[in-house]
């Protein structure tokens, strides 16, 4: 591939704005303007009520002409589904969803896990959401338990798959708890701005990391909707088999 590749991941929070309306146009537009050949969206609805029954995923996937692997977490008790979807400018093919460990009456959480063809590039992925904390991310690996167990399961899940790996996602904890853990297990993290909250970030709770891929830029991006800014990462990739 004689371009870098663009990475974006954006808990889009089902499409409201900040003017608390959900439009699934604006949501299209938004992530068109990411320009990204691989894309991680959070907080995806598929069915429900409050996003006017839409399949968001295949509205994004439309607008920006990507493929498109919806990762439903969970129903929503007024219908309709809530979770995890990976878009891709090529193949996705080799396709699971993968439950992470939750505590009792906590909200399901998942990881979308895929094998992702580009041009002459392929790259195995996880896109996923990890467990909220009342109170705000943590901020030390003594207070992320739940999102540290979830987070070893996706990368031993990850792991098991091709070089070169990539993973993005609301990991929901701050870079002192989860940069240690991704570059122990040979991933590069990128070291953006900070996210969360979108009107005035205070903490990168967003995350790209990769193995085997060379990170050449990486930016956060405001939009008008969601509680989160979207991070981009340019990376450089060699053909793979």
């Amino acid at each position: 591939m004689n371009r870098p590749l663009r990475l974006a991941s954006f808990n889009i929070k089902n499409g409201l704005g900040s003017d608390g309306v959900v439009d699934n146009d604006r949501l299209a537009e938004v992530c068109a303007g990411l320009r990204a050949d691989v894309l991680a969206l959070q907080e995806v609805d598929s069915g429900a009520t409050r996003s006017g029954l839409a399949n968001q995923a295949a509205v994004v996937a439309k607008a920006c002409e990507l493929s498109y692997f919806y990762a439903p977490a969970f129903e929503l008790q007024a219908g309709g589904l809530y979770g995890n979807a990976l878009l891709a400018r090529g193949n996705i093919d080799e396709t699971e969803v993968l439950e992470l460990p939750v505590a009792p009456e906590r909200q399901p959480r998942v990881a979308a896990l895929a094998r992702v063809e580009i041009e002459d590039v392929s790259l195995s992925v996880a896109a996923t959401h990890l467990q909220n904390r009342r109170g705000g991310a943590p901020l030390f690996a003594e207070d992320a338990d739940e999102q540290l167990e979830q987070l070893a399961v996706v990368l031993e899940a990850l792991g098991r798959r091709r070089r070169p790996r990539v993973l993005l996602g609301d990991l929901n904890s701050a870079p002192d708890v989860v940069d240690p853990v991704l570059t122990e297990a040979g991933f590069l993290v990128a070291d953006t701005e900070a996210t969360a909250p979108a009107k005035a970030p205070r903490l990168r709770i967003d995350d790209i990391a990769v193995e085997r891929l060379t990170i050449v830029s990486s930016e956060v991006v405001v939009t008008p909707i969601s509680d989160h800014r979207a991070v981009v990462v340019e990376v450089s990739a060699e053909a793979t088999p």
